[in-house]
C-alpha cells in the first residue's frame, strides 16, 4: 500500500509528461522510500528500472545493469566491457521514445567513485538530453556521495531539472499506516519511536499494542530491528567506531560541539566538524543555531541533535541488552527492560515529534508559514566566571513577523499538566530576555490534558493537544 508522499509524486509525473529532457535526483536515509516513490510513479509503458547491487565489483554491476536492460526490452543481453558500452547499449533504446529511467542506488553503481557521474554527463549531454520525451532519475541513499559528487557536482551544474531529498513522513500520513486501529495518543509513541519512516511503519501490526509490537520488532531474537543499526549506520560510515560515539552520546542528550569533544575525548577542530556534518547529511544528526532576534553573540553555540528517532531508541534500550535480545524467543522482554524508564523516555523525545510536525502545529494556532523569519531551538549554556547566567531551553522558538515571538512548551506526561507550568514558562522568558517592542506568544502542547485551575489562569494563547500533530497541513 503506497501512502502519502503526493507532493513528490506530483513533481516526478509532471516531469514525466513534460515537452523537454528531464533530468531528477531523488535521495535520503535507507528505509525512507524512495524506490516506492519512484516506482508508484512510473508510468504502465517505457520504465526502465536500473537496481545496483551492493558491494559487487565493477564487473558484477556492469553485467547486472546490461541483463536488467535485455530483460525489460525484450533484447539479448549484451556483453559490454565498460561503462562505455553499456550506455552505448542504453542510448539505443531511448533515442526517440517517450521514457523513464530511474538509476537505483546509483552510488552503489558508481562503486562510490565519481568517474561514473562525469560518464553519465558525457552522455546526457552527447546522446540522452535531445530525445525531447526522456525523463532520467538519479536515485541514492549513500548521502555523502549523493549530495558531494551529484546534487552538489560541477558535473551536473544546471543540468538537473528537479531534485528531491525524501523526508520522513508526517504525523497525518503516518496515521495512515494504523487503519483507524490505533488511537492518536498511542500512534504518537510509534513516532517516538519510529518516525515517520515508511518500512518501518509496515513492519507494525495495528491489530495490537504499541508495548506488543515492539517487544516482537525489537526485543525477540528474529525482530525485524534486530540487525537495523548494522543496515541502515554502518553501510554509510567508513570510521564507523568515531561516528558510532558520537551518536550514541548524542542519544543521552544534545550537546555542543566542545561538550562532545571533552566527553569523548576528540579534538573538537576541524575533524569533529566533519563527523557532525557527514551525520547531518546522513539524516542521522541535526545541527541547530539558537533561534533569537537577539545579537549575534547570543548564537554561537550550536547545538548537535541526534535526530533519528529509532537509534535514539536503539541506544537507549536494545544496544546494551544485545546478548539477552540475541537468545529471547518469549514476549515481555520490553517491559521488563524498559520499566516506568518509558514514559521519561518519551517524554524527553516528544519536542522532537513536535518539532517535525510543525507545519500542522503553526495551522492549529492560526499562523501562516510566511509569517516565519526563523524557528527551531533556544538554548543557552550556563554561563562561567563572575557574571554566569542559567542554562535555558525552549523547546521551539518561533521568530515571526511584526516582531512576535511564538514560545512552544512541550509536554508528555502522565498526569494532566498543571500550573506549575507557568512558572517553568515565566523563567525562560525572563532569561530569553526578548527586547521590549516584542510580543512572546505562549503556546502548550501536551499528551495529557491539564488541570482546571491551569485552564482558568487563561495564561497560554493557544494549548494544544496530540490531535493537533496530526491535523493535515497540506
Amino acid at each position: 500500500m503506497f501512502i502519502g508522499r503526493k507532493y513528490e509524486l506530483k513533481i516526478i509525473e509532471q516531469a514525466i509528461v513534460s515537452k523537454r529532457a528531464e533530468l531528477g535526483i531523488v535521495y535520503g536515509r535507507r528505509r525512507i522510500g524512495k524506490s516506492t516513490l519512484l516506482k508508484q510513479a512510473a508510468p504502465k509503458k517505457n520504465t526502465l528500472y536500473f537496481e545496483a547491487l551492493q558491494g559487487v565489483s565493477l564487473k558484477k554491476q556492469i553485467e547486472h545493469f546490461t541483463y536488467q536492460l535485455s530483460k525489460q526490452t525484450g533484447t539479448p543481453i549484451i556483453l559490454a566491457r565498460n561503462w562505455h558500452e553499456a550506455f552505448d547499449a542504453l542510448t539505443l533504446h531511448i533515442k526517440k521514445k517517450r521514457c523513464y529511467i530511474v538509476f537505483d542506488e546509483f552510488p552503489w553503481m558508481a562503486a562510490g567513485r565519481s568517474e561514473l557521474v562525469a560518464l553519465f554527463k558525457y552522455y546526457w549531454d552527447n546522446h540522452w538530453k535531445q530525445n525531447p520525451n526522456l525523463t532520467a532519475v538519479i536515485c541514492g541513499s549513500v548521502a555523502s556521495f549523493i549530495l558531494n559528487h551529484i546534487v552538489h557536482s560541477k558535473a551536473l551544474h544546471n543540468r538537473k531539472t528537479f531534485e528531491i531529498r525524501l523526508q520522513p513522513l508526517l504525523a497525518d500520513e503516518s496515521k495512515l499506516f494504523f487503519k483507524n486501529l490505533r488511537s492518536e495518543h498511542e500512534i504518537s509513541k510509534f513516532l517516538i519511536v519510529f518516525g515517520g519512516i515508511p518500512k518501518y511503519l509496515e513492519q507494525i501490526d495495528p491489530h495490537t499494542s504499541f508495548e506488543n509490537n515492539i517487544d516482537q520488532l525489537c526485543f525477540q531474537k528474529n525482530g525485524f530491528f534486530i540487525n537495523e543499526f548494522e543496515t541502515i549506520f554502518k553501510e554509510q560510515f567508513k570510521v564507523i567506531k568515531t561516528y558510532e560515539k558520537i551518536a550514541r552520546e548524542l542519544a543521552k542528550k544534545k550537546c555542543s560541539k566542545e561538550e562532545l569533544s571533552k566527553k569523548l575525548n576528540l579534538g573538537s577542530g576541524g575533524g569533529l566538524t566533519e563527523y557532525l556534518k557527514t551525520l547531518e547529511k546522513a539524516d542521522f544528526v541535526k545541527i541547530f543555531t539558537p533561534v533569537s532576534p537577539l545579537t549575534r553573540q547570543d548564537l554561537k553555540t550550536k547545538a548537535n541533535v541526534l535526530w533519528d528517532e529509532w537509534l535514539r531508541f536503539y541506544f537507549r534500550y536494545m544496544e546494551p541488552n544485545k546478548k539477552i535480545i540475541a537468545m529471547n524467543t518469549k514476549p515481555g522482554l520490553f517491559n521488563q527492560l524498559a520499566g516506568k524508564s518509558l514514559d521519561t523516555f518519551l517524554g524527553l523525545s516528544f519536542e522532537q515529534l513536535c518539532m517535525k510536525n510543525l507545519p500542522a502545529l503553526l495551522d492549529s494556532i492560526g499562523c501562516d508559514i510566511h509569517q516565519i523569519i526563523n524557528f527551531g531551538p533556544f538554548f543557552r549554556q550556563r554561563g562561567r566566571g563572575k557574571n554566569k547566567e542559567e542554562g535555558l531551553q525552549i523547546d521551539i522558538l518561533l521568530h515571526r513577523k511584526g516582531q512576535i515571538l511564538t514560545l512552544f512548551e512541550c509536554k508528555y506526561s502522565t498526569k494532566p499538566v498543571g500550573t506549575t507550568a507557568i512558572s517553568e514558562v515565566e523563567r525562560k522568558i525572563r532569561f530569553l530576555k526578548a527586547p521590549r517592542n516584542f510580543t512572546v506568544e505562549r503556546v502548550l502542547i501536551t499528551g495529557s490534558g491539564i488541570t482546571p485551575g491551569l485552564q482558568r489562569s487563561d495564561y497560554f494563547h493557544h494549548i494544544l493537544g496530540i490531535e493537533d500533530l496530526f491535523k493535515s497541513s497540506h
